[in-house]
């Protein structure tokens, strides 16, 4: 009886002691899982973002569109907007002078006035000097009588020469030429050189449109003008 007891006591202690040990163990703390948000990626420091092709793309799209808009409407503003011009016209003659004023102030236009002194391409038709003064006056008297006018250069490097005019454009130097042939049957020449002259200029002093340009130059006859047409713009 006395050892069962015994027994009793020290499996009783036993029992307290493996039991406080177990109460006063620390528990080990269970540390959070960190985890980042799943609509981010995590890039390490080495590691270089790749930019979507889908965002770029887009952004340069967007700014395409956008210059070819404002490029739409600045074709459009200019194509609405008519061309301008503020032009000049130079003639030597004060007849010619006369009309183009005169149909200045028909359209009402103001304008301005000066003269200037330049060269000038001028076309000389004669005839080739014949052997004899008495040959060259006998010309002369049968182009009288043909209703063409010219006279004998007495000039020494001229002479003998018939001059039949002097004439400021190509094309009308032409045409006198082929008319005095046909009637008179002598060969006539032509001597182009420069010359200086006195030039009336005359500047249109507001801008006008194409249009109207066109509709102030068909009252001039420019075949018989001598006369120079500047569309210069404004």
């Amino acid at each position: 009886m006395k050892w069962l007891f015994l027994c009793v006591v020290l499996l009783n202690a036993g029992f307290l002691s493996w039991h406080g040990f177990v109460k006063d163990r620390p528990k080990v703390a269970q540390e959070s899982i960190y985890g980042p948000p799943v609509s981010e990626k995590i890039h390490l420091l080495s590691e270089t973002p790749v930019i979507h092709e889908q965002d770029s793309s887009a952004n340069t799209t967007s700014n395409e569109s956008l210059e070819e808009a404002l490029n739409r409407v600045i074709d459009q503003t200019v194509a609405k907007s008519p061309a301008l011009l503020c032009p000049r016209l130079e003639t030597e003659r004060q007849e010619d002078k006369k009309q183009i004023t005169q149909v200045l102030t028909d359209f009402g236009w103001a304008y301005k006035e000066q003269e200037a002194t330049g060269k000038r391409p001028k076309f000389w038709l004669y005839i080739a000097a014949p052997d004899t003064p008495a040959t060259a006056a006998k010309i002369v008297k049968d182009l009288a009588s043909k209703s063409v006018d010219s006279f004998v250069i007495n000039r020494a490097e001229m002479k003998n020469r018939i001059s039949l005019g002097l004439y400021s454009s190509q094309e009308r130097a032409d045409q006198a030429k082929q008319r005095i042939q046909n009637i008179s049957g002598y060969t006539v020449d032509v001597y182009e050189h420069m010359r200086n002259v006195s030039i009336q200029q005359i500047d249109i002093a507001q801008p006008v449109s194409e249009k109207d340009w066109e509709r102030f130059v068909s009252r001039l006859d420019l075949t018989k003008m001598m006369i120079k047409l500047e569309k210069n713009p404004c």
